[in-house]
């Protein structure tokens, strides 16, 4: 079961990032949210490489 959320929340964060780059890209948010959005992204991943390694 954690392999699985593992993985899946590092496939959700692998698209997610992306996506937020083109949106940035394209209609320019505020220059905080990049590197925000970044960090978070960096710990959900971490989170989900330890729930697979864990599960």
């Amino acid at each position: 079961m954690r392999q699985t959320i593992g993985t899946g929340l590092q496939l959700f964060v692998l698209a997610v990032l992306p996506t937020l780059i083109y949106f940035q890209l394209t209609f320019g948010f505020r220059l905080i949210v990049m590197p925000a959005s970044l960090l978070v992204g960096i710990v959900l991943f971490a989170i989900g490489t330890k729930l697979r390694e864990n599960g």
